[in-house]
């Protein structure tokens, strides 16, 4: 309809104040133009909303029915755009992230603590999912931006930036009888019993990648899931385990010991992922730099 908010708020100010001269003085507008604005929205509406004489101004009735329509209106638009306004300068909101369930761990607390203590109103929503279900999330607008592994599949909707490299680990009970000291070579896995990951997971298919042609692997008797039940049995001495040196950030005790993987090396990819062409939002933008300069701080002491 052929009117705006500043038609209606010419309409409630003259009721109001009782006067056209008081309104048009406290709207800064002259009395041809405050008139001007409460005949376009008469037109509009095609009905008399003021009644004028020589001595007084009421609402007629129409008029009567249309004010406290008209104060809800410009009071609504009013708290719309101070909520905007919150959200633009990440005052208020919400922020939706997808993880990898490492790096969740281990090093979004560090960025979060930071955020919040910045942004304290806003919440963060965290997916700590694997690593195959968080570029989707990504992809389908359920998280803003996402914390990723790396693989071959290339997302020509998702944006991929680089943050860390993740050196795996041979991890093993402290009392192991067996290894020798020093970085472990693959070939030594084959007599061991691992502990390894679902067919799913891009560890799962980085690892057997360099474990395809390695002799004796029939000691290879445990799959699981999820890291923690990696390490659980692992812990429990039912065998050794591949896992990222992020995730032995938490393991610093007596229970676990880590050895480097050598013949050949082998590390993951980490990677901040987004829509191309996506704008994130304000909250999501200031949470994306502190994570980014999380992962700056957890390199430094890698």
């Amino acid at each position: 309809m052929d009117y705006l908010l500043k038609e209606i708020g010419v309409f409630v100010r003259i009721i109001e104040l009782g006067s056209f001269k008081a309104a048009a003085e406290d709207l800064h507008l002259t009395q041809s133009a405050l008139t001007q604005r409460l005949k376009k929205l008469e037109e509009a509406l095609g009905v008399r909303l003021i009644d004028r004489t020589t001595r007084s101004v009421a609402p007629t009735a129409v008029g009567r029915s249309f004010l406290p329509v008209a104060k809800r209106l410009l009071m609504q638009f009013e708290q719309s755009m101070t909520d905007l306004n919150n959200l633009i300068q990440a005052r208020t909101g919400q922020v939706t992230i997808a993880s990898l369930i490492s790096v969740a761990t281990y090093v979004l607390p560090v960025a979060l603590k930071r955020f919040s203590q910045a942004h304290p109103n806003v919440s963060v929503r965290i997916f700590d999912d694997p690593e195959q279900e968080i570029a989707g999330r990504v992809r389908r607008g359920e998280a803003e931006f996402g914390i990723d592994m790396q693989t071959a599949t290339l997302d020509p909707e998702i944006e991929a930036i680089p943050v860390l490299q993740d050196r795996y680990v041979l991890v093993f009970p402290a009392d192991h009888p067996a290894l020798p000291e020093g970085p472990v070579a693959w070939d030594a896995l084959a007599d061991l019993p691992l502990v390894t990951y679902g067919s799913r997971s891009g560890t799962n298919q980085l690892m057997h990648a360099r474990a395809r042609n390695l002799p004796g692997t029939g000691k290879w008797r445990y799959e699981v899931q999820h890291l923690s039940t990696l390490l659980g049995l692992v812990r429990a001495g039912l065998g050794v385990g591949i896992v990222p040196t992020m995730a032995m950030r938490g393991q610093e005790d007596a229970v676990l010991a880590q050895r480097p993987l050598v013949e050949p090396d082998l590390r993951r990819d980490i990677v901040l992922v987004q829509r191309h062409g996506v704008d994130l939002s304000p909250a999501a933008e200031i949470l994306k730099s502190f994570i980014l300069n999380a992962f700056e701080r957890f390199g430094d002491r890698a």
